[in-house]
């Protein structure tokens, strides 16, 4: 009898290759280096600065902001008992962190050392958009729709609760991300319990806020994340609606798109393209407003919850896995 022997470090040995169009990547899942402390904790997204230096956010209170070089090595945490439920963080121009806490209802902008600068919006005082978190229960309790035998369903409860949103309120009611033009400008998705962008001045004034509820351009569904490009144009990923839209600073609809997504939930920009992370893959758009390549296929493993890349072309998918050692993907662009 022969006995035949695998390769043990054949993780290593092994290369996962994605391409579209004349992008390609190669897939790194060690790519991140943590301490044991953090190995299963949530990444729920990141942002890169100018030195590539990764600020990643993760749904762990003790240490909400994880710090990591350009090869993957933790350097250190901070943040502790700042944040609920932290959705996004954004590295600005000027070195601070604008961080969405849907749970609070506020943009809460940091130092990079993790010193609390402002906050936008009102603390733990959501605004009335006419959301209702608990109608799933309800529906079930009366009988209506959902069958009695049936145990609670989250993301079903989610989808729900997102129904029964009536109108774009002010800020905020849960919001899901921030970001800042060349201007200085901040624009806001409140996407969680809302379906309103905010604008807002550099001094944290709300100057115009624009949406209503539902599937189709001009209307939002689960506006999970936006991203502002080098024309200062606002991108929007509505996730559940399926589609990605594209404003001017004053709220006109640009482009919007929605065939061939899956899900978009982040988005991310460089001097040439922008890049949209969605669940099962990557779309690839020029400045153009055009599709210039698309990576996965449905229900692939590149679902995304949060994403962003750096400066030499390399893109960073959080998959916010509770159950796998890797919740960051690296695709390193070759």
């Amino acid at each position: 009898m022969k006995i035949i022997k695998g390769n043990l470090d054949r993780d290593a040995r092994a290369k996962t290759i994605l391409q579209g169009g004349s992008f390609q990547y190669e897939l790194e899942k060690d790519f991140l280096k943590l301490p044991d402390f953090l190995q299963y904790v949530p990444l729920c997204t990141g942002c890169a600065d100018e030195k590539d230096v990764l600020y990643l956010a993760t749904r762990d209170r003790e240490h909400p902001i994880v710090v990591v070089d350009p090869e993957g090595n933790y350097i250190r945490d901070f943040g502790k008992n700042l944040f609920t439920f932290l959705h996004s963080v954004f590295v600005t121009e000027h070195e601070t962190l604008l961080c969405a806490d849907s749970n609070t209802h506020v943009i809460r902008e940091l130092s990079l050392e993790g010193e609390v600068i402002r906050d936008l919006g009102n603390f733990g005082m959501a605004s009335d958009s006419g959301y209702q978190k608990n109608i799933w229960r309800d529906m079930h309790r009366s009988g209506q729709t959902i069958p009695m035998n049936l145990p609670f369903q989250k993301d079903w409860s989610f989808i729900e609760s997102i129904r029964t949103i009536t109108h774009a309120a002010p800020p905020f009611n849960r919001p899901t991300g921030a970001v800042e033009t060349s201007k200085g400008e901040i624009f806001v998705s409140d996407g969680y319990a809302n379906c309103a962008l905010h604008k807002f001045s550099k001094e944290g004034k709300l100057l115009h806020t624009w949406g209503e509820p539902g599937i189709g351009p001009g209307k939002f569904f689960v506006m999970h994340s936006l991203w502002v490009d080098k024309m200062d144009r606002i991108w929007v990923a509505d996730r559940e609606g399926n589609s990605i839209q594209v404003f001017t600073e004053e709220g006109e609809l640009l482009a919007y798109c929605t065939e061939g997504l899956y899900q978009p939930s982040e988005i991310w920009a460089d001097n040439n393209y922008v890049y949209v992370g969605e669940r099962g893959g990557i779309t690839i758009f020029d400045y153009d407003l055009e599709i210039v390549a698309q990576l996965g296929f449905y229900m692939s493993s590149l679902m995304t919850h949060g994403f962003c890349g750096d400066t030499k072309g390399n893109l960073y998918m959080m998959t916010l896995s509770e159950t796998l050692p890797y919740s960051l993907l690296r695709l390193k662009r070759v």
